[in-house]
């Protein structure tokens, strides 16, 4: 462990899925950069959720992903957000559905979770929260990159995923969990997905850890996923043991389940897991004097 007197970690995910070799490089450094706005916030003594909260921002900017500007297309042609974030200090969670002019959907979640008494909005109401805040909008098309036109045109279904997300630990023995995402390709406008709902695609408390989770959002749903994961970390199990554990789990209750997670427990442990055939990802912990990113 490094001189820090109490140990602070980050971990984020890519997304899962069918990852294609060709990209390997691209999203491992995406997540490496994204790691590493969140690890610096940490270092400073700053908290898990700045940490979090900045992580996914880069990753909103990284048209790699499938969150922010990249976000893929739904069935009409437009990009359509979501985002979660909670404090595992407070038990206080935000979340936007149906985001389609702000250009971070996370930091429009962090603030339904601040400033409002409400833990979801969507769609028009939460633009308008989004505006009334001070955010700017910007136009649809801002979000739609050439690649993923392409695959809209040419009705390709994006081969993996690329929700991205974090869980962070920070010095004061605080956790929290990020998620954002354009959800799956063709989808019906006015779908929603894991990642905005609490016990499904994100969950924290300072008592256990954080997890984010990534994949088929409709499976993740019917799996309570995070929960899942979650009671691990409860039962004892370092983030590790409970991030492998939790295929199984997963698996029972859906059986063709497709998904990823990633894990930090209250001692700074990281873990990942999935089902699907992979999943993308960048941690670093005290243990660590670099970042560690990979493939699984």
């Amino acid at each position: 462990m490094s001189q820090m007197e109490n140990p602070i970690a980050i971990i984020v995910h890519g997304g899962a899925g069918n990852i294609p070799p060709e990209r390997y490089e691209l999203v491992q450094t995406g997540c490496r950069e994204a790691a590493a706005r969140g690890w610096a916030i940490l270092a400073a003594g700053g908290s898990a959720l700045d940490a979090v909260e900045a992580a996914v921002q880069a990753m909103e900017d990284n048209p790699a992903f499938n969150a922010g500007r990249g976000s893929v297309l739904n069935a009409a042609g437009e990009v359509e957000m979501d985002a979660g974030i909670m404090d595992g200090a407070t038990g206080q969670a935000g979340a936007v559905t149906l985001i389609r002019h702000f250009q971070h959907p996370i930091s429009l979640a962090r603030a339904v979770m601040t400033s409002t008494h409400h833990l979801i909005l969507g769609g028009e109401g939460a633009e308008a929260f989004a505006q009334k805040m001070g955010f700017e909008p910007v136009p649809n098309d801002f979000f739609i990159t050439e690649r993923r036109l392409a695959q809209y045109r040419r009705r390709i279904q994006a081969a993996s995923a690329d929700t991205v997300g974090a869980v962070a630990l920070d010095a004061a023995g605080h956790v929290a969990s990020a998620n954002s995402t354009g959800g799956v390709s063709f989808k019906l406008p006015g779908r929603i997905g894991d990642s905005p709902i609490p016990g499904a695609g994100f969950y924290a408390d300072d008592r256990f850890g954080a997890v984010a989770t990534t994949g088929q959002g409709e499976h993740i749903i019917r799996a309570g996923l995070s929960f899942l994961v979650m009671r691990l970390l409860a039962e004892g199990q370092p983030a590790p043991e409970a991030a492998a554990r939790a295929s199984d789990l997963f698996r029972i209750r859906v059986s063709e389940g497709e998904a990823g997670w990633i894990v930090v427990d209250a001692e700074g442990n990281v873990g990942v897991g999935h089902t699907s055939q992979n999943i993308s990802f960048a941690w670093r912990t005290s243990d660590e004097d670099d970042f560690v990113t990979g493939i699984a």
